[in-house]
């Protein structure tokens, strides 16, 4: 299942059913509440991603809202670290207005198409917007430095990806986050002088 075996209470409306039918399937053990408005098919098997899921639809992506995992939860994703973070990472629209779960930290920045991985519901950050999101969010360099090697090693992403003249850096200084284009581009010299 395209959505790791959870709903959103919209898309069950969508559907048709009810919200008393709704709790009548909680009841009678058909489905779990598992967050505000999310629930999940108590016959779906577990899977690792499955917060990753709930994160996303909590978010509203099912509903058009662009939202991706990023910055250290990105970098996790794409095998870059061997740290897990204590917090999920999440980049979501600048006006996005929902409360996070006390397990997610919210970043506001749009992000485009060239921006985000699909992986069905599951988003995450492109690496190299992931590694400017860390450059820019003032991410240990040593670590950084480690990854980025690694994940040119490995064909992940490009050195030329990260050019400081490059399509994808001035894309990221313009229309990205409120960075010091100064400080951004300073840290991505150590960067690139690291690796």
């Amino acid at each position: 299942m395209r959505q790791l075996g959870h709903v959103a209470t919209r898309q069950v409306e969508e559907a048709g059913l009810t919200r008393p039918a709704l709790h009548y399937q909680v009841r009678a053990g058909l489905l779990e509440r598992v967050a505000r408005g999310v629930y999940r098919f108590a016959t779906f098997p577990p899977g690792d991603r499955e917060r990753d899921a709930v994160v996303l639809l909590w978010a509203g992506v099912d509903q058009g809202v662009t939202a991706a995992f990023s910055h250290e939860t990105a970098l996790q994703h794409y095998g870059l670290t061997d740290v897990f973070p204590e917090k999920l990472h999440l980049t979501v629209p600048p006006d996005f207005r929902k409360r996070p779960p006390g397990d997610v930290v919210l970043h506001r920045a749009a992000l485009g198409p060239d921006d985000v991985r699909r992986e069905g519901l599951l988003a995450f950050t492109r690496p190299a917007r992931t590694f400017l999101d860390l450059l820019a969010s003032g991410f240990p360099m040593e670590a950084l430095c480690d990854a980025y090697r690694d994940a040119v090693d490995r064909g992940i992403v490009r050195r030329s990806a990260l050019e400081r003249n490059g399509v994808t850096v001035r894309t990221y200084v313009d229309g990205g986050p409120s960075v010091d284009r100064a400080v951004l581009i300073e840290r991505l010299g150590q960067l690139l002088e690291g690796a």
